[in-house]
């Protein structure tokens, strides 16, 4: 599913495919479990990439 903000929308385009994987299950952790709106989870999934995995995510975005 394509996240609703567009600026996450394409930062997460360029994630390969095991951070994609990461990203959809911090979203999911963070909307479920967490109570955040989807809006919110996908963002700060995409700071838990960068956070989780900073070299890789940021070798996404060169």
């Amino acid at each position: 599913m394509k996240p609703v903000d567009e600026l996450v929308a394409a930062m997460v385009a360029c994630l390969t495919d095991d951070l994609y994987e990461l990203f959809q299950e911090r979203a999911a952790v963070r909307q479920y479990d967490g109570g955040q709106s989807r809006e919110l989870a996908e963002a700060m999934a995409v700071l838990d990439v960068i956070h989780l995995r900073p070299k890789q995510a940021c070798n996404c975005w060169q």
